[in-house]
């Protein structure tokens, strides 16, 4: 099967991302599953020929007869309402048994908007999306397995919390909880956090405010957790973050983007490469040329090869070809930001093939410029909590003229 993060479409994207869908996808034409993990959009700020575009490719992929599984993102909820909501519909009509002839021989198209368990190649899979409490009963079963008893009974704690989001993340460790205490090999494919854990090469650290799973079932090694909804791609003990599609911000600096092709009878996954806009960032102190910055692409290649350490999973690289240069943003971190001396930074035919050039003033002390920043809140125990002291430090500071400047963080994903 292959497995797809997060692609946020939009309209500046969309061709490149439908591209790179279907030329991974043309390459292994006898894959009968995909699943797509969610987070199409961003909440619902999107260009609906975007949404469109992509409708258009689970059109193509039914018509080749695949099973593909569209679960739901965070993203892609506002309240009761999916994104594909329209879609879902069209499809339920068409697979209707008086369209049976119509159909035979196409595939199967499931929006999973909630939990479904079901045997995909072999495999017992739960598909866990981002769903609302009420889309799903909560049984009063108490599982017998003493670690998963014990993670039911501290989501307990968080039923009667006054944040929606924490009462969301008891609701869902619940549920996982007796999903698992009954099928103790389950595979879970999600669209979650995880509560209060340092992955390795993530900045930021998530808590049930921000609606997650309970970190002890990273240490239940029956099971697999496979998910998108954080952009990095990696894996850690039994979890694998597949990542999202293409890079959404700057921020997401020297990342590899893959789609992952899953045997599901050997369990070897293969991370395929896929460049839609990579963010790379490099410093240097003398004219960079190409075979400098392929170099540089090359050594980004083999950090991103060692994210995925985590001896549960058995994975290998395709690798690429020769970088498309084209569809990289580069960053230079320079002593002096002076654009007018451009030529002197960068070979003048490079400056050319790249998708664009910024400068960026070198801060190689900003590690220790953050830690001596201090905050009145020391309880930081997740991202929603640093969104929050940002947010009243902005709103201390500029007052009156606040708006203007939480319009452009909530641009840049920091609010």
């Amino acid at each position: 099967m292959l497995l797809v993060g997060d692609i946020h479409i939009n309209t500046r994207y969309q061709d490149k991302i439908l591209t790179g869908l279907r030329d991974t996808f043309s390459a292994y034409p006898d894959e009968k599953t995909i699943i797509f993990f969610g987070d199409y959009v961003y909440h619902f700020a999107y260009d609906r020929n975007a949404l469109l575009q992509l409708y258009k490719l689970f059109l193509e992929l039914f018509e080749q007869g695949k099973d593909i599984y569209i679960l739901s993102g965070n993203h892609d909820r506002l309240w009761s309402s999916f994104v594909f909501e329209e879609a879902q519909k069209a499809f339920d009509v068409l697979l209707h048994d008086r369209f049976k002839e119509l159909t035979k021989g196409k595939g199967k198209v499931h929006f999973v908007t909630k939990p479904l368990v079901q045997t995909i190649e072999g495999e017992e899979i739960l598909l866990l999306p981002f769903f609302l409490p009420g889309e799903n009963e909560l049984s009063n079963y108490s599982p017998k397995n003493e670690r998963l008893k014990s993670i039911s009974d501290f989501a307990n704690l968080l039923q009667k919390s006054n944040n929606k989001h924490e009462a969301f993340s008891w609701y869902i460790n619940n549920f996982l909880a007796e999903q698992i205490d009954r099928n103790p090999n389950l595979t879970i494919f999600h669209h979650y956090y995880i509560n209060g854990t340092p992955f390795p090469w993530q900045k930021s650290r998530f808590n049930y405010k921000d609606v997650a799973l309970n970190e002890q079932f990273l240490d239940i090694p029956s099971i697999k957790l496979i998910s998108g909804h954080l952009h990095q791609p990696f894996t850690h003990t039994n979890y694998l973050c597949l990542g999202s599609v293409r890079s959404t911000s700057s921020l997401e600096t020297n990342q590899n983007k893959y789609i992952f092709h899953y045997d599901t009878k050997s369990k070897k996954i293969t991370a395929l490469p896929i460049t839609i806009n990579q963010q790379v960032m490099i410093r240097t102190k003398e004219a960079l040329t190409e075979a400098a910055l392929l170099k540089e692409l090359q050594a980004i290649n083999e950090a991103n090869k060692k994210y995925f350490s985590s001896p549960e999973w058995n994975i290998s690289f395709k690798e690429d070809v020769k970088p498309n240069l084209s569809n990289i943003s580069l960053t230079l971190n320079v002593e002096h930001i002076d654009y007018d001396k451009m030529d002197e930074l960068i070979d003048a035919d490079l400056r050319k093939s790249c998708k664009d050039i910024r400068l960026k003033k070198d801060m190689e002390n900003m590690d220790s410029l953050l830690n001596s920043f201090k905050v009145s809140s020391e309880d930081l125990n997740g991202f929603s909590d640093r969104k929050n002291i940002l947010q009243e430090y902005m709103q201390k500071k500029f007052g009156n003229d606040y708006p203007k400047y939480e319009k452009v963080l909530k641009e840049m994903k920091l609010l």
